[in-house]
């Protein structure tokens, strides 16, 4: 099959999740015998080389999220020119729309992926209307009379989100969450046709192994360095309640953003925070015993079963449904009730002193990641597309 990628920017490894899950999903449907086609706005694609053979690279000739008469013009064309037979959008809110263009080519099936918590926006109303992290004492105070603006940006936002859907179905003929855990949530806020919807794992970046290197005594961090989702303020929080008591743990943070000036303020004063940037995380997670994660969502978080592949325990607050997905609690990490501090201490203390159960639990991290692995997350996504061929047909 000739199979096409949409996404908003060059479809990097190193650049973001959703980029690397890309990469990663090509390759192996490359490998399968699969033409491999990629369409996405003008960028620094000088930055790019891309380690399989792409039989060519196009971009829209206007560089906007909006979809023009232009864009999608030039969007049929290329998806003609070139045969396409499946579109997978990874773009889900800016260019689920563009699909329409290609609507009534026969031969043409597309997939939008939803690569976050589908509720995501839809849960966080109560809190963007009422915190944030910079506010002062009298700005909460005062923010205390928007509680009655919440049920009204409920409404109005639970109506746009089911536009939202509804027009997406009309575009396309799929709809791919990241785990079948969403669509319960899901369905009791977006009335729409559910046979349209499906659910397939992101793939693991790291092939599966056995072998565990020797540990550190670490915790780590990788992701975005911000407030609104990572909530990397708590870890901090947690670490200040702790670190007395393990002089001889450090906590390493990797990856960077605009959080990160304040959150190093706040740590000015503590011992054995590392601030490491934006580096390749893989040698951490070789290293570090516990990965800390301490988010208000995920929607796959793919950090978890890359950190597990190398025997690092993950610690996180059960807080978004693929949690469930990857971590049997108490077995291969820990699931936290969110957002106690004092309790994601307390469970995080037990295990930094118990060497025996970290080493349990982290061949139970490797052995369990492998139903993650890119070749069976390749079956998967097979078998879709011979289900939409069949229904072509």
């Amino acid at each position: 099959m000739n199979i096409l990628f949409v996404y908003s920017r060059i479809l990097h490894p190193e650049r973001g999740g959703v980029e690397r899950v890309t990469d990663l999903l090509a390759k192996e449907l490359a490998r399968r015998g699969h033409r491999i086609f990629y369409l996405h706005n003008p960028g620094d694609e000088e930055a790019m080389k891309y380690s399989f053979p792409v039989t060519q690279m196009a971009f829209f000739p206007n560089p906007t999220h909006n979809i023009t008469d232009e864009n999608g013009l030039f969007y049929r064309n290329y998806v003609e020119r070139k045969n396409i037979d499946i579109v997978i959008n990874q773009d889900f809110t800016n260019y689920s729309e563009l699909c329409r263009f290609s609507k009534g080519i026969k031969r043409v099936r597309s997939i939008c992926v939803q690569h976050n918590n589908p509720l995501y926006e839809y849960n966080r109303i109560f809190d963007d209307t009422m915190f944030w992290w910079n506010q002062t004492l009298w700005q909460k105070i005062k923010g205390v009379a928007r509680i009655f603006k919440v049920p009204y940006r409920k409404y109005k936002y639970r109506k746009r989100l089911i536009q939202k859907y509804e027009k997406c179905l009309e575009c396309t003929d799929v709809i791919c969450l990241l785990s079948p855990l969403f669509i319960p949530s899901f369905r009791k806020i977006v009335p729409i046709d559910f046979q349209k919807i499906v659910a397939i794992h992101n793939p693991n970046t790291y092939p599966c192994s056995l072998t565990i290197h020797p540990k550190k005594k670490q915790l780590l961090y990788v992701g975005r360095i911000e407030w609104r989702q990572k909530r990397l303020e708590r870890l901090i929080g947690i670490w200040k309640r702790i670190y007395m008591k393990f002089p001889d743990w450090e906590l390493l943070l990797v990856g960077d953003g605009g959080f990160r000036p304040e959150l190093e303020q706040e740590c000015r004063r503590l011992e054995r925070v590392r601030f490491m940037g934006y580096q390749d995380p893989k040698p951490f997670y070789q290293e570090a015993s516990i990965l800390c994660l301490t988010s208000d969502s995920e929607g796959w978080g793919l950090v978890i079963p890359e950190a597990m592949t190398f025997g690092t325990i993950p610690v996180i607050f059960n807080s978004y449904a693929t949690a469930k997905d990857l971590i049997e609690n108490g077995e291969n990490g820990i699931l936290v009730p969110p957002f106690s501090l004092r309790r994601f201490a307390r469970e995080l203390s037990a295990l930094m002193k118990d060497e025996t159960k970290r080493a349990k639990m982290a061949q139970a991290c490797v052995q369990s990641v492998g139903k993650y692995d890119i070749q069976r997350i390749g079956d998967e996504w097979e078998k879709l597309f011979q289900k939409l061929k069949n229904d072509r047909n």
